[in-house]
């Protein structure tokens, strides 16, 4: 059976997030793209015109989202919402930009999560699709802010899973590969990390540049990524993660087999009602 209902994408007004909100449309479906900035509006029209379903634009910050609410007939949830912001050692990381990665891209989707829940019960089934990083698979150094946010994702999901599925909601993590975003543009995969900048961390930067070259990593465009995130989606519920490719899904099989499908599978069949 078809799903119906709204299909609500955070961070939707660019990159990865207006690639999901234009496939969904394309596909039929009504979307909500809550963008951060009124300025991305013009980007959104241009890639949601003349497509089949219906696509409404919506300015949301999701660190003060205020008394926003999502439609009663929200289906599927995609918090995709996320900052990267300069590739520099644990060390030289302030504790306000720290507590700001946290508040985008954990705090956030934590917050928009609660809000659709009550509505997503209500109504007996619901998809909530978080978007972490497959940065978490690899030990990767300057990223240390950006890569525990998404670790915190990885974790919030699991536990979500498990108290949820009860009542007909499905939980999906994406793990995206280098997708190619305006975030990928300081990909250390791109450029050589901004720890060049300190002399103790100068050398490793540069060398961890050298790797990434060498290792003929495949940048995803955004369409690809997006219409593979939306079959995962709309496909029977087999497993909880995914990548945004098929090596990418692939990958997460040596970190956690299956994607850890056993331990979660396990731990549900022992304490659903």
């Amino acid at each position: 059976m078809a799903r119906e209902g709204t299909v609500a994408v955070t961070g939707g007004g660019a990159g990865l997030g207006l690639g999901l909100v234009a496939e969904f449309a394309r596909r039929g479906r009504k979307v909500m793209a809550l963008a951060y900035d009124e300025s991305q509006r013009a980007g959104f029209e241009e890639a949601t015109a003349g497509l089949a379903g219906s696509a409404e634009f919506v300015v949301l910050d999701v660190t003060r989202p205020g008394d926003f609410a999502f439609p009663d007939d929200i289906d599927i949830l995609i918090n995709n919402a996320g900052i990267r912001l300069k590739n520099y050692p644990v060390e030289k990381i302030g504790m306000d930009e720290w507590r700001h990665y946290f508040d985008v891209n954990f705090f956030g989707l934590v917050d928009m999560t609660k809000r659709a829940l009550p509505l997503m019960k209500a109504r007996g089934t619901g998809i909530i699709c978080n978007v972490s990083s497959a940065s978490v698979f690899h030990p990767l150094p300057f990223l240390g802010p950006y890569r525990a946010t998404k670790g915190a994702v990885s974790a919030f999901s699991e536990t979500l899973r498990t108290e949820v599925e009860q009542f007909g909601i499905r939980v999906i993590e994406f793990m995206p590969g280098a997708v190619r975003t305006g975030m990928n543009v300081e990909s250390t995969t791109r450029i050589i990390a901004q720890a060049v900048e300190f002399p103790d961390y100068a050398a490793m930067a540069r060398k961890h540049f050298e790797r990434g070259q060498a290792s003929g990593i495949k940048i995803i465009e955004i369409e690809e990524a997006a219409r593979y995130m939306v079959d995962a989606i709309e496909a029977p519920y087999t497993r909880m993660r995914y990548g945004s490719d098929v090596p990418s899904t692939e990958m997460m099989d040596g970190w956690r087999k299956d994607g850890g499908e056993a331990g979660i599978a396990a731990m549900i069949a022992a304490l659903t009602p």
